[in-house]
């Protein structure tokens, strides 16, 4: 089971960019019975390999942008350090439900406007020093939701900057694998998270991400878009299924 998630999450880290853990999180929760904190803690750990894997893809493209990817590694590890501090006194449904809305809202922006032109990048300092605190609330999102932060950063870098979808998705990898390191080592110090699943799931995903990661360079951004969307409400609606039958089974006995 941990091997097959591995190659979910490594197809997914490699096509979109976002590290793996919108599949790794609700699979160990439904698949493994691990519970949310513990699901989200492995899941930070296993993002590193995925990373490295996307990260070698995309550079074979030239698709890494340095100078955007400095300020969000900075603010994503303090942000890291922060929610994973955080992990142990949020409630598990509150986690639950987090992801869940961090999925819907991106979802949202993706199927209603896919494919959006990116407009002109641009490398203004100023606009490169917004990314930091920027980079603090994915760092945070990502430790708190074991998510690596790609399907927030991505969007932010494409609709705010100007960035073109493979270089936002290939630079976002970057960021994800010193977030995935600091996160999940403190996780760990904290008692959160297995480290022996969490190689399981990133090693076994190396290839599957390098392979989507030569599709991911060429394909339709509206395509790209769409197919994300869509696999975003699906997980957001997975997570948090059985609460939601929770809920209806409560307004049924009143």
């Amino acid at each position: 089971m941990l091997v097959a998630i591995g190659l979910i999450a490594g197809a997914l880290s490699g096509l979109f960019g976002i590290g793996g853990g919108v599949a790794i999180v609700p699979l160990l929760v439904a698949w493994c019975g691990r519970d949310q904190r513990q699901a989200v803690a492995t899941s930070l750990l296993a993002l590193g390999p995925l990373a490295v894997a996307g990260v070698l893809g995309y550079s074979a493209h030239g698709q890494i942008d340095l100078r955007f990817a400095l300020p969000l590694a900075v603010g994503s590890m303090i942000g890291a350090w922060i929610g994973a501090h955080l992990l142990n006194k949020v409630p598990l449904a509150a986690l639950r439900w987090f992801f869940a809305g961090i999925s819907l809202v991106t979802a949202a922006r993706l199927l209603l406007d896919p494919g959006v032109a990116t407009g002109e990048m641009s490398h203004e300092w100023w606009r490169l020093a917004l990314l930091l605190p920027i980079g603090v609330l994915i760092g945070v999102i990502a430790a708190l939701a074991g998510i690596g932060g790609g399907a927030v950063m991505v969007p932010v870098m494409q609709l705010g900057f100007g960035v073109p979808a493979a270089l936002a998705k290939g630079t976002s990898l970057l960021v994800i694998l010193p977030t995935s390191i600091l996160g999940g080592s403190r996780n760990l110090r904290l008692g959160n998270g297995s480290l022996r699943d969490a190689m399981w799931i990133g090693c076994s995903g190396i290839l599957a991400t390098v392979a989507t990661t030569q599709w991911s360079v060429v394909m339709n951004p509206l395509l790209s878009d769409v197919l994300f969307g869509l696999l975003l409400v699906f997980v957001a609606f997975r997570t948090v299924w059985k609460d939601l039958k929770g809920l209806l089974a409560k307004r049924k006995k009143s």
